[in-house]
């Protein structure tokens, strides 16, 4: 493939939209600038409604000159999928597109996606130019929406790592994404019918294994802390003061209290 490309698709608002991609993508921005599209905040190109009469002709005769090839993807744009999906789902969604031109960068999302399945794996494998994040405005959950790797017309759904949790991409508690079908309504009710309760589970279950962890770590540290005041000697069998009992007791005491605490051991989402 070449190394800077255009991906054509079709927006209902907006007729033909374009996205830049590949490790050389600044020539498809200059490609796409010189025929007259215009970038939008999301990293989306479009052309204006009263456009200069550019033509897919004229965009592939000039991203040819900087060396571009010129793609079509799905007839359906990726934001006006993910806007009807989240229209459907329980609550209040907000969707935005994501553009990842260069390979570089779809790389940085992998350990940010809290998956078990095959979204998780196309993101290693498979070249994924552009997706979609739906964010629910009240629990704070934010999914990833993609075209499936292969599939013109499915799509893939799964979660990006809670706040506060540490592991993503590769956790034994993460939830496994899911396949969905072209069409909103169903999509949506597949999505919250069986995803976002197994991502619900999902945390519960890592709070709990991290709670856990925090309190063999505490039992562990306190068997010390027992061990050293019966001996009245340190570890290396140094003689124990009064004032090194006492320090060490509120040290115990101190780390004991900042490992349990709420913000070291529940993941948000």
């Amino acid at each position: 493939m070449a190394e800077a490309q255009i991906i054509l698709s079709h927006s209902r608002e907006s007729g033909i939209v374009a996205i830049a991609s590949g490790e050389q993508y600044p020539w498809a921005h200059t490609a796409l600038a010189e025929s007259g599209f215009r970038r939008d905040d999301e990293g989306v190109y479009h052309l204006p409604e009263h456009g200069t009469g550019t033509t897919v002709v004229d965009l592939v005769k000039c991203a040819k000159r900087h060396r571009t090839s010129v793609h079509t993807s799905s007839p359906r744009f990726i934001g006006d999928a993910a806007r009807d999906f989240a229209r459907h789902l329980p609550g209040q969604w907000h969707a935005s597109v994501e553009i990842y031109s260069h390979p570089a960068w779809q790389e940085d999302l992998v350990p940010c996606i809290w998956d078990s399945g095959e979204l998780g794996r196309a993101l290693q494998s498979e070249r994924i130019p552009y997706a979609a994040t739906l964010t629910d405005m009240v629990q704070g959950t934010m999914l990833l929406f993609v075209e499936r790797p292969g599939r013109q017309l499915d799509y893939l759904v799964g979660a990006f790592a809670p706040e506060g949790l540490e592991e993503g991409y590769g956790d034994p508690h993460a939830p496994r994404s899911v396949v969905v079908p072209p069409f909103a309504g169903r999509a949506a009710q597949a999505v919250a019918d069986r995803y976002l309760p197994s991502y619900e589970q999902a945390v519960h279950a890592r709070r709990t294994a991290a709670i856990a962890a925090v309190l063999r770590g505490i039992r562990s540290e306190h068997d010390t802390w027992q061990t050293m005041v019966a001996s009245g000697r340190y570890s290396d069998a140094t003689p124990l003061s009064a004032a090194a009992l006492g320090s060490a007791t509120e040290k115990f005491l101190d780390h004991a209290w900042r490992r349990s605490s709420p913000s070291s051991t529940t993941p948000r989402h």
